[in-house]
């Protein structure tokens, strides 16, 4: 019985497909319309790339900069973003106190060349964020 069924819903489905073309070249005279694709190829704006997002529990915690990947020609970088409720900060075992809702700007230092910022957020109930950020520094 199951054979019975399954057999004509494949038939449908199969009936219901549209034809497979292969896309035609545009003509000499026509402009080559992008794809969604090569629309999609386009490179987000800094704003886009730098705003990241993590959410653990309750606390919600947004990085606005630096970029990962960041090269900088200053030996200090200032991590800078928000935080929905209060939370402490450790960029590289130094520890910073963020109230809830504010945008916040801490210091990190830089060594000359690639910097690994281990990045720790942590809140009042236990939720936490961990990650490490690349900055460069090319004086």
């Amino acid at each position: 019985m199951r054979v019975i069924i399954f057999v004509p819903f494949l038939f449908l489905l199969a009936a219901c497909a549209p034809p497979a073309t292969a896309p035609s070249a545009p003509a000499a005279t026509e402009a080559a319309v992008p794809t969604s694709f090569e629309a999609a190829t386009v490179p987000p704006t800094v704003a886009e790339v730098a705003a990241r997002q993590w959410t653990s529990g309750d606390m919600t915690f947004t990085l606005e900069s630096p970029v990962d990947g960041a090269i900088v020609s200053e030996p200090q970088v200032f991590l800078t973003g928000t935080t929905n409720v209060e939370t402490v900060l450790s960029v590289n075992d130094e520890l910073y106190v963020l109230p809830g809702g504010q945008p916040f700007s801490v210091p990190a230092p830089l060594f000359e060349g690639p910097n690994a910022l281990s990045i720790v957020v942590s809140d009042a109930n236990g939720d936490l964020v961990e990650f490490v950020l690349t900055v460069i520094y090319q004086p």
